[in-house]
């Protein structure tokens, strides 16, 4: 079968293209769901069959995607509709086939790939603009932000990485469900909002990315050079807040600030942040600095971690332990 044409149900919530600076030979250090430390292919992990499948949309799904979108800035809404009305048209391809009475093994291929394909299809439009750009970062190369197109690419990809996650869907959708807290419309926001997310989480990214380049020269980008002996590690949430703020936060209240920190490769980072906390690390990222932000990407990580070599994953598992040790120990009811 034509390649174009095949089912493609592999989704990758991290893109494998970006752990590649961390494999050798494509392979790449990860702790286990066991907890064990592995190496496998990139092209087999932080991924999970039909996560980009997309739900056929009807009068309900559109009103209530809509709704979403109506937060948003006039041009965003514009860019949001378009690409509902796009899906909204593969809905009645889908239908039109079913409605057929015809079927035959190409029908139904076509059918499977606009389930199966179409939300992978789009994110791999805006991977393949930012292809170049995170390349020369991760080589340290920061020049390549220089061209402006650059920047938007770089930006949209973030955007979209963040909400793209497994972590990031279930902690909004798990929030929602436990805001509803049995009230029955509330439930059914919510059931909708699980069942539309794979388009809500998208759109989230175009807002996210879009926001990030708007407010480039409002934020502090910092680029984060590590020439210690302790590579980088980076998770299945690449892309973590590590604002102050966060510290104080209540249950489900959300940040209203962000210091966002982007392992790129073992040897370099990248932050985009409201406070100028961070902004030392242009000049020197030290071994304790480093150390410091490998544990904070060890506990915000949903449930695997990612690294060059074995004995990195060996310290921060020490250190994470340690520290929950002591934290245990400090407790009243120790």
């Amino acid at each position: 079968m034509d390649k174009s044409r095949q089912i493609k149900r592999n989704h990758h919530y991290v893109w494998s293209f970006y752990l590649k600076s961390w494999a050798e030979n494509n392979d790449i250090y990860y702790i286990s769901k066991k907890g064990k430390i592995s190496r496998d292919s990139v092209k087999g992990l932080a991924k999970e069959t039909d996560f980009y499948k997309i739900n056929l949309l009807n009068k309900s799904d559109v009103e209530f995607i809509k709704g979403w979108s109506s937060f948003s800035p006039d041009f965003l809404q514009d860019i949001h509709m378009s690409h509902l009305r796009d899906f909204q048209n593969l809905t009645k391809i889908s239908s039109l086939i079913s409605r057929s009475g015809f079927s035959s093994e190409e029908l139904e291929n076509t059918k499977k790939a606009i389930r199966h394909n179409s939300l992978e299809n789009l994110h791999t439009i805006y991977e393949d603009l930012a292809v170049n750009v995170v390349s020369n970062l991760a080589k340290g190369k920061l020049s390549v932000l220089d061209d402006n197109q650059n920047m938007i690419a770089f930006c949209s990809y973030l955007g979209h990485q963040i909400s793209r996650t497994k972590s990031f869907k279930e902690k909004c959708l798990g929030g929602m469900q436990l805001r509803a807290n049995g009230n029955l419309q509330a439930t059914k926001y919510a059931e909708l909002a699980e069942k539309n997310w794979w388009f809500i989480s998208f759109m989230l990214g175009l807002n996210i990315g879009t926001s990030l380049y708007a407010e480039k020269q409002k934020n502090n980008h910092v680029f984060v050079k590590n020439n210690t002996s302790v590579p980088f590690i980076t998770s299945d949430t690449p892309i973590i807040n590590i604002h102050s703020s966060l510290d104080g936060l209540g249950e489900l209240e959300a940040p209203a600030f962000s210091d966002f920190y982007i392992p790129l490769s073992p040897s370099y980072a990248y932050m985009i942040n409201d406070s100028s906390d961070f902004n030392h690390l242009s000049e020197i990222a030290d071994v304790d600095m480093v150390n410091e932000l490998n544990r904070v990407m060890y506990q915000k990580s949903f449930k695997t971690i990612f690294a060059s070599t074995e004995e990195v994953l060996k310290n921060v598992k020490a250190n994470n332990k340690r520290q929950q040790s002591d934290l245990r120990s400090m407790s009243p009811s120790a």
